[in-house]
């Protein structure tokens, strides 16, 4: 019978969250013996002070929380090992970016639908029929701020992802953020040489662009920006291992 063979596995990463936590218990444990060991004004002010330090430690917790998550947080507690770069851009990037795609979908829509009610009198079912149009219409338009890409071909554990993209968005931002969604295998800066993106109702792969690419040109990244690639927003791509092409 073989015998169970013993992975190794790297030592866990230490993340603020713990550091805060072990430094919040020392604080509180000092202070409160040291509390028991004195008497008059200076134990009323360590009381007050093992009372008042966790509030304002929760306190800024939860201000970091709200406005800086990605601080709380080490690369390594996500399985791929981003890297702290791309950790805090995937953090930030797509989330405000889905945030002004919906902003501007819904101004688009009632730019569209407001103009005719003003200028319409209409009774109840034509109202109904307006704001159906206006659902559709800002829909519609915010299909049209993101790129679907399938991983059909790679394992069908992912379902297809929409990526928010707009006139700003960069090669390597959308590809690290594509890359998020695929399977464990798929090493990150493989772009070119593991995988690639193919458009297949337009009959196009488009091998000439990300971290390898850019590396072969002297650059340390693909910084160009994303539509000058060919593609665009609406676009319905598939995510293609290389040794299936």
């Amino acid at each position: 019978m073989s015998q169970p063979v013993n992975v190794p596995r790297g030592p866990k990463a230490l993340n603020p969250l713990w550091i805060i936590s072990l430094f919040l218990m020392v604080s509180e444990a000092a202070a409160g013996t040291a509390a028991t060991q004195t008497q008059g004004w200076l134990q009323a002010v360590l009381v007050i002070f093992s009372v008042a330090f966790p509030v304002g430690v929760a306190s800024a917790f939860f201000a970091i929380l709200m406005q800086r998550p990605y601080v709380l947080y080490a690369p390594k507690d996500y399985s791929k090992n981003p890297s702290v770069r791309d950790f805090v851009n995937a953090l930030n990037t797509s989330r405000s970016r889905s945030v002004e795609n919906m902003e501007a979908s819904i101004r688009s829509a009632m730019e569209e639908v407001i103009p005719k009610m003003l200028d319409a009198k209409m009774g109840a079912l034509s109202r109904d029929v307006m704001v159906a149009e206006a659902i559709e219409s800002a829909r519609e338009d915010f299909r049209h701020r993101f790129i679907e890409i399938s991983y059909g071909q790679m394992t069908h554990d992912v379902a297809s992802v929409q990526i928010p993209v707009g006139e700003d968005t960069v090669v390597q931002e959308f590809l690290d953020e594509a890359w998020s969604f695929a399977p464990e295998w798929i090493p990150p800066y493989t772009y070119g040489d593991k995988w690639v993106l193919v458009d297949q109702e337009k009959g196009l792969s488009y091998r000439k662009m990300g971290a390898l690419w850019a590396r072969r040109r002297g650059k340390g990244s693909d910084d160009r920006l994303l539509y000058s690639t060919g593609i665009s927003a609406g676009d319905i791509l598939h995510a293609v291992p290389l040794s299936q092409l």
